[in-house]
């Protein structure tokens, strides 16, 4: 089993998108290190790459090393709810009496209803898309009977900030936004947890927002190397080297 966790410093900073945009350049492939590389050549592209204060603009034409995956690539949709049994915390005992510490949802009329980041995540390419809702207390065995329903041979991609409180992934990635300077408390507890951080950007943001965003992350101590991607937008952006180094992690470990 190989997993890739897609963590963010917020909401809204398009976790979803980023593990969406991974799923559609590796949910079709598979892993072998028996089989045969299949290879791209002469692949153009431009890119900016970001690493321990630096960026390069360059253009560049790469022999990208597709490895193939035996085993299909399934997600995780983590939400961890904060306020428990009682979001009032006013005793009036009008809830669920039934109600869990965690909720694990698999059917398809939840997973692919429209507009949902499930769906979202299952129209990406995922073979199977599971839904884990916990109490921040019952996150750890939420997780466990979650992984539970897949298969020891699935790869899974992982949306959510409290798997990396649980347990190591093969693949650590970190999405920030120019938009966004609010970086939640979970999000730090991850800085020497994260492989590199994807500073994801819309076409409107410039430059200067894209290193200033980069500069906060920095100065909070995270030193893991930046990628700058659009997962709309194939051009001027750093999205086939995001995607290289998660394939070299993956092949390595």
């Amino acid at each position: 089993m190989k997993i890739i966790v897609v963590a963010g410093t917020a909401s809204k900073v398009g976790k979803t998108t980023v593990a969406s945009y991974i799923l559609r350049n590796i949910s079709n492939r598979t892993f072998s290190f028996n089989g045969k590389k299949k290879e791209i050549i002469g692949t153009k592209h431009r890119r900016i790459f970001q690493h321990a204060g630096n960026t390069s603009y360059e253009t560049i034409e790469s022999s990208l090393d597709l490895c193939h995956y035996k085993n299909p690539w399934s997600a995780l949709k983590i939400t961890i709810r904060h306020e428990g049994s009682c979001p009032r915390h006013t005793g009036c005992y009008t809830c669920d009496t039934g109600y869990e510490p965690f909720k694990i949802l698999t059917s398809d009329d939840i997973i692919r209803e429209k507009g949902k980041d499930t769906d979202r995540l299952s129209t990406a390419g995922a073979c199977k898309v599971v839904w884990l809702q916990a109490d921040s207390s019952a996150e750890k065995t939420g997780i466990e009977a979650a992984l539970a329903c897949f298969n020891k041979e699935d790869n899974i991609v992982i949306e959510g900030n409290s798997f990396l409180r649980v347990q190591g992934a093969n693949v650590a990635i970190l999405v920030v936004s120019p938009s966004l300077e609010k970086i939640k408390r979970s999000a730090k507890l991850l800085l020497n947890k994260i492989d590199f951080v994807a500073i994801n950007v819309r076409k409107n943001h410039t430059i200067k927002e894209i290193e200033e965003c980069k500069e906060r992350m920095l100065v909070l101590g995270y030193k893991a190397p930046f990628f700058v991607i659009n997962p709309y937008s194939e051009e001027d952006y750093s999205n086939q080297a995001f995607i290289n180094r998660i394939q070299d992690i993956l092949f390595k470990s």
